[in-house]
């Protein structure tokens, strides 16, 4: 477990060192699918997690909106003030590890070239799970703005001036 944390530690890490260098641009059909199904770039995200080796997706990877792109460097660099980890969980799954199964992957509401919720429901080591993703229209694709359950969020995590470790609230709900 403390594995997981100091691999995610290490991703976010990485990704602040790096200079940012521009998303590239969907080609014509992409773009058009993007458009049309929100869900599939949410859906590609859970590739690691449901196919052998189960691994986390580097999140210095993922599709961000710039502005929350910016919020988890800001987030990294408080990281590496206080020499420890601000999240400590995979925010993908909403734990520290474990194994996904039984995934559906649905948009919610889909305002074109606008915004739009999808909802990521599957089991985790048995246990139902639900993410929610707000994404945004820019650079001409679909980029995750936001992703919440019901016990976190992580604009909140990455915006707040914490002085620790965030982790998954222990109640039944978020277990």
């Amino acid at each position: 477990m403390n594995r997981l944390i100091l691999i995610c530690a290490a991703v976010v890490l990485a990704a602040c060192g790096r200079a940012e260098a521009p998303d590239p641009a969907p080609g014509p059909a992409e773009a058009a699918r993007a458009i049309a199904d929100p869900a599939a770039l949410v859906r590609g995200l859970y590739d690691q997690y449901t196919t052998p080796p189960q691994t986390s997706p580097a999140l210095a990877d993922e599709p961000w909106t710039q502005d929350l792109r910016a919020q988890l460097r800001a987030m990294t660099a408080r990281s590496n003030a206080l020499n420890e980890p601000i999240l400590n969980f995979d925010p993908f799954t909403g734990a520290q590890d474990g194994a996904v199964s039984d995934l559906a992957v649905a948009s919610d509401g889909v305002v074109e070239n606008s915004h739009a919720v999808v909802r990521a429901q599957f089991a985790l080591e048995g246990a139902p799970r639900e993410i929610l993703y707000d994404l945004r229209w820019e650079n001409e694709s679909w980029r995750i703005d936001n992703v919440r359950s019901a016990c976190w969020d992580l604009r909140q995590i990455a915006g707040a001036a914490n002085e620790g470790a965030i982790a998954v609230p222990d109640t039944p709900a978020c277990r």
